[in-house]
């Protein structure tokens, strides 16, 4: 049985880096002699696997999303807290990130038809929230939709989406915002350094 595990979401605006830094974070803390289990987006899943909502916004595809991710967080942490050692689990993004691709009003309409608790679902389930910001804001010539096929988001759209999953997280007890005001290579050493924190870990030089 793991000694202990850390699940840790990485969040953020379209083209903040996470992809990238999901693989560097993950080299990173196998390095450190951590276990690292990564928790694909579940909206990226449901895109590229031909799912094409006629309304992203909608009650029936952000409860799809969050079933997906729920299932998919459950599976592959019964499978890290049965390996020995120390183990993180990072997820691409977490279930409160859906809250912001719907209005205020919809989002407590998903949590009341499946009996989940706003706190149940953001403060019980992970222990830390990293949201890399969008490119957009901050370093809008490396922004691009080129390297995913399921973004289509304009700056703006960008920009605006980032400030709404900031939004959804707040309340969370350990939530750490990563902006662009340094190069991408530290950016990815500040998101290492808030993980550290958490883990208890010396942070990186």
């Amino acid at each position: 049985m793991a000694d202990s595990l850390h699940r840790i979401v990485l969040t953020g605006g379209p083209c903040a880096g996470k992809t990238t830094a999901l693989a560097k974070l993950t080299d990173r803390l196998n390095s450190l002699g951590y276990k690292v289990f990564r928790v694909p987006e579940a909206a990226t899943i449901l895109i590229q696997g031909g799912v094409r909502p006629a309304n992203i916004h909608s009650i029936e595809f952000q409860s799809t999303v969050m079933h997906l991710q729920m299932g998919l967080e459950d599976a592959i942490s019964r499978v890290a807290q049965g390996q020995p050692g120390r183990a993180v689990m990072l997820c691409d993004r977490g279930l409160m990130d859906s809250a912001a691709y719907v209005d205020q009003t919809t989002f407590p309409l998903i949590l009341d038809q499946n009996k989940w608790s706003r706190v149940g679902i953001r403060d019980e389930r992970y222990d830390a929230v990293v949201h890399l910001v969008t490119a957009a804001m901050g370093a809008g010539a490396f922004y691009t939709t080129a390297n995913n096929s399921a973004r289509t988001e304009s700056p703006e759209k960008a920009i605006e989406l980032d400030a709404l999953t900031q939004c959804a997280w707040v309340g969370h007890p350990h939530v750490r915002v990563i902006d662009n005001s340094t190069e991408f290579s530290e950016k990815i050493t500040r998101a290492m350094e808030a993980i550290a924190r958490v883990l208890g870990i010396p942070e990186p030089v």
